[in-house]
């Protein structure tokens, strides 16, 4: 484990990166923390950094020689370590990260994604079709949840409804993993869900193994390592299990938050209702105030120094794609929502080769969900104003555990 030199006390920040408090209302931590140079917090009683204005967040994000998603043993990344030691796209640099990207671009290319607009629109209006007589829903639960299951686990990726319970508990334990210390064997129940979801893709493999050839996404991941040989073993089992969960609980907690912060702020809400031509703005800028991931995690594997702070090789350092949004060099006055903003280069999908490969599909979702909910019912609201929304998901992640609306 590398030794890490004495760092400047006057450059640590006392605050809990993945607390309640950060969750809940990030903005004010953001907005000091976007217009300085990284600093220091001690995590697991280890010195990381944060990193958190846009140049330098898009720098983190393409610097693999300097920074990269390579955890080392001892560094602290055990509570990282959402896949059990598989490989995961996130986390791998150029040219491994190439490969791997490469065969599961094609699902989400925006081709592809057109292709799957009649499902999403069809699907959004069964969803519809269940809330309106209730007059009240939790978007998350009672609409997001289901319709991102039926879309891409059973639409995208034509998995029996019946086996999708598997990765639906595998993505809902992954948080479980930031729970223990380096080190200490994983939690019980994040196990079994991996094992299940392990045993299911294996079971999958040979099964697809036995049939003809099918031209399409999971069959080219496949082929890609029996017939072409460019994927290992553990890559091809990581490249399905990511497929699997990777856009679950993203688009989820999005649709959760983009309608919190649109019911929160009447006024822009209305803009939008009286200017639907206003609707891609208006998702631009709730996915700028309300970037879902706060931080993702990166190492440092050669000593630098970003804007006068020292950065020494084993440290474990905090990418803000949400601070990055409040940057007022790029977003001027960054703490005001303004449907009508259309931010440009946002960090919330991240930058460059690491930029989200599921993006284009989630912008669609985003868009029809909120569109078709604004433009339909005149009365969309919070259910009450005052009620306290807590938060889960991923040390790094904001998630809303639940978004009670009103149509009615």
């Amino acid at each position: 484990m590398p030794v890490i030199p004495a760092l400047d006390e006057t450059n640590f920040i006392d605050v809990d990166l993945f607390g309640q408090e950060i969750k809940a209302n990030p903005v004010p931590y953001f907005l000091e923390w976007a217009k300085r140079p990284p600093f220091y917090v001690m995590v697991n009683g280890r010195p990381n950094a944060v990193i958190c204005r846009h140049e330098q967040v898009k720098w983190a994000f393409t610097d693999y020689e300097t920074i990269n998603g390579t955890p080392q043993p001892g560094w602290g990344a055990d509570m990282f370590d959402y896949f059990n030691g598989l490989p995961i796209l996130t986390e791998l640099s150029p040219p491994e990260h190439t490969r791997m990207r490469r065969l599961i671009q094609p699902g989400f290319t925006p081709r592809q994604v057109k292709k799957y607009e009649e499902g999403i629109n069809t699907l959004v209006e069964q969803m519809i079709a269940k809330i309106e007589p209730r007059g009240g829903f939790d978007m998350v639960g009672d609409f997001a949840a289901p319709l991102m299951y039926q879309l891409l686990l059973g639409y995208v990726l034509a998995l029996p409804q019946e086996d999708w319970h598997i990765f639906t508990t595998l993505n809902d334990s992954l948080e479980l993993v930031a729970t223990v210390p380096d080190g200490a064997p994983k939690p019980q129940a994040y196990m079994d869900a991996y094992n299940a979801a392990y045993d299911y893709c294996d079971k999958l493999i040979e099964k697809r193994r036995g049939e003809p050839a099918r031209d399409d996404l999971i069959g080219g991941i496949i082929a890609a390592h029996d017939v072409e040989g460019s994927l290992s073993t553990e890559e091809l089992f990581s490249s399905l299990i990511q497929l699997f969960t990777g856009g679950l609980g993203t688009v989820i907690a999005t649709l959760g938050l983009c309608s919190l912060r649109l019911c929160r702020h009447p006024d822009q809400l209305k803009l939008l209702q009286e200017d639907p031509s206003l609707l891609n703005s208006a998702i631009e800028e709730c996915l700028r105030v309300d970037s879902l991931g706060n931080f993702r995690h990166r190492f440092v594997v050669k000593d630098c120094v970003v804007d006068g702070v020292p950065l020494y090789r084993g440290m474990v350092v905090h990418i803000s794609m949400g601070a990055s949004n409040y940057d007022p060099d790029f977003f001027p006055e960054p703490e005001k929502f303004d449907v009508t903003r259309n931010p440009k280069d946002i960090s919330t999908f991240g930058h460059a080769t690491h930029f989200c490969i599921g993006n284009i599909l989630a912008r669609k979702v985003l868009r029809r969900v909120i569109g078709q909910l604004v433009e339909r019912f005149p009365n969309f609201r919070l259910e009450d104003p005052e009620a306290t929304v807590v938060y889960g998901g991923m040390p790094t992640e904001r998630f809303p555990l639940e978004v009670r609306l009103r149509i009615d």
